[in-house]
C-alpha cells in the first residue's frame, strides 16, 4: 500500500527529538563555541606572552579569558529578551533598539568582567590593574562585543526560524487525490479511501469492504491503520477498522461492547476497549 507521508499512527506529523526552544538552542550554541574560543584564546595568550619574554601564569590567562566568557553567559538572557521584544517591531525600531542594547550590554560586560577579574586576583592575593586606560579598554572590548552580540542575535533568529518551520503542520492528505494500493498476488487494485467502509483482519491478511465488494491483501492491521487513519478511519475492535463518515448509528450492549450500523446497512461489532476512538475530537482553547 502507498502512504500519505511520514506520519504516526494518529495521522499527525512524526515526532522528532529536536530542541524546540530557540533560546535553548542559542544558549547551547554559545556555550559550546564560547568554551572552545576561551580555551584557544587562553592557550594563545600563554604562548604569545612567553614568546615576548613576558610570561604569564596559566591561571591568570584562564581567568582573563574565562571571566569574559562567564560575563557574556550571564548577560545572554538579557540579549535574548531584547531580541524577542524587538522581533515584532518595525525594522527601524529594531535596528535602533539593538544599537542601544549592544552599547548597554557591552558596558555591562566590561563592568562585570572587571569585577570578576578583580575578585579572582584578590583571592590569589594580587591586584588586578590593567596597563591600558579604561577608555582604551572599553573601546577594545566594544569591538569584540559588537561581533559577539551580532553573532548571538543571528543564531537566535536563525534558530527561531528553523523551530517555526519544524512546528508547521504537514499538509493533510487529499482524500480526493489519494489512492490506496491493494496487492493480492499479481493483481493490484487501486481504491480511494472514501470507497472503503470498514476493514477486517484475519491473521496476516486484511480485507477491505465497501461498495466494490471485498478486497484482500497480505498486510497487518497495524500497517493499514497507520495508513488509513489520516482519512478518518478508527480502530473499533482488535480486528476492525471503520471509516467514521460511514457510520450511521451505534448501540451499546450491557457488557460495554457495541454494535455499529454502517450507512450501507452492514452491522459490525466494536469492543469497549476501543469505544473512546469513536469520540469526536474536541477543540483546544
Amino acid at each position: 500500500m502507498t502512504s500519505g507521508g511520514e506520519r504516526g499512527a494518529s495521522g499527525g506529523p512524526a515526532k522528532t527529538g529536536r530542541l524546540h526552544d530557540p533560546r535553548a538552542i542559542t544558549l547551547l550554541a554559545y556555550a559550546g563555541f564560547g568554551l572552545l574560543y576561551m580555551a584557544v584564546n587562553a592557550a594563545s595568550l600563554i604562548d604569545d606572552r612567553r614568546a615576548l619574554g613576558q610570561p604569564i601564569a596559566a591561571w591568570q590567562a584562564w581567568v582573563l579569558e574565562g571571566t569574559s566568557f562567564a560575563a557574556w553567559l550571564a548577560l545572554l538572557p538579557m540579549v535574548l529578551v531584547l531580541a524577542i521584544r524587538l522581533a515584532m517591531r518595525p525594522l527601524w525600531q529594531a535596528v535602533i533598539g539593538h544599537i542601544l542594547g549592544c552599547i548597554a550590554v557591552s558596558l555591562a560586560h566590561s563592568a562585570l568582567m572587571s569585577g570578576l577579574r578583580s575578585g579572582a586576583f584578590a583571592l590569589a592575593g594580587l591586584a588586578y590593574s590593567p596597563a591600558e586606560l579604561w577608555s582604551d579598554r572599553l573601546l577594545f572590548e566594544a569591538r569584540k562585543d559588537v561581533i559577539t552580540y551580532v553573532s548571538i542575535l543571528a543564531v537566535f533568529l536563525l534558530a527561531r526560524r528553523l523551530v517555526a518551520r519544524s512546528r508547521e503542520p504537514l499538509p493533510q492528505p487529499s482524500e480526493a487525490a489519494a489512492l490506496i494500493e491493494v496487492r493480492d498476488g499479481s493483481r493490484v487494485v487501486m481504491l480511494r479511501p472514501a470507497e472503503i467502509e470498514w476493514v477486517s483482519s484475519a491473521g496476516n491478511y486484511v480485507e477491505m469492504h465497501g461498495s466494490f465488494g471485498s478486497q484482500m491483501a497480505r498486510r497487518t492491521m497495524a500497517d493499514v491503520e497507520a495508513e488509513l487513519s489520516p482519512y478518518g478511519f478508527v480502530r473499533v475492535h482488535r480486528s476492525h477498522l471503520v471509516r467514521r463518515a460511514a457510520i450511521a448509528t451505534t448501540e451499546t450492549r450491557q457488557s460495554g461492547d457495541f454494535d455499529i450500523t454502517l450507512r450501507s446497512g452492514k452491522v459490525i461489532g466494536g469492543s469497549r476497549r476501543f469505544r473512546q476512538n469513536l469520540a469526536l475530537p474536541t477543540l483546544k482553547e
